[in-house]
């Protein structure tokens, strides 16, 4: 996607695109991610990590549109309970084992 970002910002259409195409789906999984959940931040990792603040910067500009098209989305904060992981964070690693580590009961159901 980097490079795509090189391309939009030399204003490669197709590249813009894809760049506002894919800023528009993090902005609305932010969305729904607070909206169903109601929770005090939520954390972007992974390729979006990567790409830092450059992209975070254009994510934040859509919520902030959009809270200001709307009282109701300007009541939740959402470019407030954004936080960006460092790059190379491993965050998927560490919720796999947080999983992993939990104990759950499992019911056993007998057939016969």
């Amino acid at each position: 996607m980097g490079r795509r970002l090189d391309a939009a910002d030399a204003g490669d259409r197709v590249a813009i695109a894809l760049r506002d195409g894919f800023v528009f789906g993090v902005a609305a999984a932010v969305r729904i991610i607070v909206l169903s959940t109601d929770v005090e931040s939520v954390v972007l990792g992974g390729g979006i990590s990567a790409l830092g603040d450059r992209m975070l910067s254009r994510v934040l500009t859509e919520l902030e549109a959009s809270a200001a098209a709307s009282p109701f989305v300007r009541s939740l904060h959402l470019a407030d309970r954004i936080e960006l992981l460092p790059p190379g964070s491993p965050a998927a690693a560490l919720g796999a084992a947080l999983i992993g580590t939990a104990t759950h009961e499992q019911e056993t159901v007998a057939h016969g």
